[in-house]
């Protein structure tokens, strides 16, 4: 009994040590997020600003400061698209394994 007691505790602590790494992925997984989304938003406000002294078009001018931060916004798009792939890689994954039993 002593020896079923041993394997189960150490199979608990190898999960609990794999919900820990997937628990410190996924808070990596937001902090990159939230620093792609704050650069983005950054770049944009700036830029804005930037033409507020020149601005004659107020839609012009936010066009303009879009295009002008298309690499940060490819970059989260990037960041989000890669985000969905694998969260749909996963739900296949699962949903074979779900229709195999």
């Amino acid at each position: 009994m002593s020896r079923f007691a041993c394997v189960f505790f150490i199979a608990f602590l190898s999960t609990a040590a794999s919900c820990s790494q997937l628990t410190q992925k996924d808070d990596d997984r937001k902090e990159m997020g939230r620093q792609l989304a704050e650069g983005y938003y950054s770049c944009v406000r700036t830029s804005f600003a930037s033409q507020l002294p020149t601005m004659v078009d107020r839609n012009m001018a936010i066009d303009q400061a879009f295009k002008v931060c298309q690499t940060e916004e490819s970059k989260l798009q990037t960041f989000e698209n890669s985000l969905n792939a694998a969260t749909s890689a996963h739900r296949n994954k699962l949903k074979e394994e779900l229709l195999r039993r």
